[in-house]
């Protein structure tokens, strides 16, 4: 079994992503947040460049509907040694979408169809993996989109099996990750990404999966996204098969060093104050806080009183 990180646009940088493996591990690969811009410079390459990480295996994502664009990018990863990219057709935000861009790119079946095309014939060196959502609105796009997906050397499938109006609420369709078991080649690995936040949640599909990996004669995949913000040591657990908490030292010794590498990278403090406070709303869940806990932190402009904050809440927790 393999466990994949998921990418979040902002928040699993290379910061967070070297210091996750090295207080957390349990990843086998990392993905970066969405490459956009046709040159790769200042934030875009300081994430990808190898020099910066330290993660067993990392594959760059591009959010793109223009072949061009997206063969432009790559080229420039296969210069800093990459050999897999993965492409996001997952995304729901609507700045995203109504670019006709990530899960936007999946009622544009034609478009789409000739988008992948153009890149698997021009990078046949490269290997492209895809992250992908079920469709904009209605269930039934999924066999569309299916019968595009089966035409194209795709190295690696990974589904989130909700709709793009869905967003990150209600149940997913587990139903139509099987339905791509049947329809997909077994040359393409299949990955399963979403609601894993906890080890009874990732029993639950795996009970199902596994079925379906086996008669595939492929590895496990599953990827993590939420869940291991929430709970970082949520993959290690897994990969245990031991229901442990999370260490409190080793969680306050994991924000220290994010927030220390931010400090040294932007060196405004008000900026690695609000990186800091993006990442404590979904530790926020994992620790069980209510809003008067959190409160402190989203009230915190300053270094000093996000410290005071977080030593607040880690003795409250210690306490408990």
């Amino acid at each position: 079994m393999k466990i994949y990180l998921a990418p979040m646009e902002g928040i699993t940088t290379y910061i967070f992503r070297n210091a996750f493996e090295k207080y957390y591990g349990g990843v086998d690969k990392y993905f970066t947040p969405f490459l956009t811009a046709s040159h790769l410079k200042g934030r875009e390459l300081r994430d990808v460049h190898p020099d910066n990480n330290s993660v067993p295996e990392l594959v760059p994502q591009i959010l793109t509907n223009d072949s061009e664009l997206f063969i432009k990018i790559a080229e420039q990863l296969a210069e800093l040694g990459y050999r897999e990219v993965n492409l996001n057709l997952g995304c729901p935000s609507g700045t995203v979408t109504g670019k006709g861009r990530g899960a936007g790119f999946l009622d544009r079946t034609n478009e789409l169809d000739r988008f992948l095309y153009d890149i698997y014939d021009k990078l046949p060196e490269m290997s492209i993996s895809i992250k992908t959502r079920i469709g904009m609105e209605f269930l039934s796009e999924w066999d569309d989109i299916l019968e595009i997906y089966k035409k194209y050397p795709v190295s690696e499938l990974i589904i989130h099996p909700r709709l793009r109006n869905e967003f990150y609420s209600g149940e997913v369709h587990k139903e139509s990750f099987f339905k791509a078991c049947d329809v997909i080649s077994k040359e393409t690995e299949l990955c399963y990404n979403g609601d894993i936040t906890s080890r009874d949640s990732f029993e639950d599909i795996s009970l199902q999966a596994e079925v379906f990996f086996q008669d595939r004669s492929q590895e496990s995949l599953y990827m993590i996204g939420r869940g291991a913000l929430m709970k970082p040591h949520l993959p290690a657990m897994i990969k245990s098969g031991l229901d442990t908490d999370n260490d409190l030292a080793t969680f306050k010794a994991f924000i220290t060093d994010i927030m220390e590498e931010y400090i040294t990278e932007m060196s405004n403090e008000k900026q690695v104050v609000m990186k800091m406070k993006e990442l404590w709303t979904y530790f926020a869940m994992g620790l069980g806080l209510d809003r008067k806990q959190l409160k402190e932190i989203h009230k915190a402009n300053r270094l000093s009183d996000y410290k005071s904050a977080v030593q607040m809440i880690i003795s409250q927790s210690i306490s408990k």
